[in-house]
């Protein structure tokens, strides 16, 4: 059953909101307030359950699963490296962003995140020199941009594949 369009736009312009403050204060400081991730999982869950209540119990367990994996990769770079490479906010933020989404539209997500994220950096390296290449990059914007996008295939164009 789809969202009433008004449920549907009230979601979209809260969830830019809190992307656009999660941008602002990761590319500023490079880290992702607790509060903010806290309230984008709220937002989220909070339209799942206007949505669809009964889909609640999924969207809880996909969201775990999504901290998880995250965190497995987070541990594993840094066991590999001794460096770490993704931080525990973005960790947190992709949990918040699968409160949002299908969990068909985590890969189209990360995708349109990871992407956006290289040529971010490839654009830098051409500007300033390789040395852009070592240096930190926040990545919550870059999230934020692949939720903004999932969020829009799945709301505006249908594609939710049918299941959640």
């Amino acid at each position: 059953m789809a969202a009433h369009p008004s449920l549907v736009l009230a979601a979209t312009v809260a969830l830019a909101a809190v992307l656009a403050a999660i941008s602002i204060a990761d590319y500023r400081r490079q880290i992702i307030p607790d509060g903010l991730n806290l309230a984008l999982a709220a937002l989220g869950l909070g339209y799942q359950m206007a949505a669809d209540a009964d889909g609640l119990p999924l969207r809880l367990l996909f969201a775990a699963m999504t901290f998880a994996a995250a965190w497995l990769i987070r541990r594993g770079h840094f066991l590999m490296t001794g460096r770490i490479g993704l931080g525990l906010g973005d960790v947190k933020m992709l949990a918040a962003a699968a409160c949002w989404i299908s969990p068909l539209l985590l890969p189209v997500l990360l995708f349109i995140a990871s992407a956006s994220a290289l040529l971010f950096v490839g654009g830098h390296v051409l500007a300033t020199g390789p040395a852009a290449a070592r240096a930190r990059v926040a990545f919550g914007p870059f999230i934020a941009i692949g939720l903004g996008c999932s969020w829009a295939l799945e709301q505006f164009a249908g594609l939710n594949m049918g299941l959640l």
